[in-house]
């Protein structure tokens, strides 16, 4: 899992959590995060993808920021 990689789930998982406070839509945000969920399957930590498979995006975000 890059750096770039790390940052990107961080900040979409960040900005879906935002838009779920707010009410918003988070269609994009799930879809990314499929999208990303599925290029770090094999460089993840398997904890990281433990909580993302089981759509625990509050302990992946959590996880996310002890990195």
């Amino acid at each position: 899992m890059t750096t770039q990689q790390t940052t990107e789930l961080h900040d979409t998982l960040e900005d879906m959590m935002n838009r779920i406070t707010s009410g918003d839509d988070i269609t994009e945000q799930l879809l990314q995060i499929h999208q990303l969920s599925t290029e770090i399957e094999e460089t993840a930590p398997k904890m990281l993808m433990h909580y993302l498979e089981k759509k625990s995006y509050t302990k992946a975000l959590d996880f996310l920021k002890e990195l």
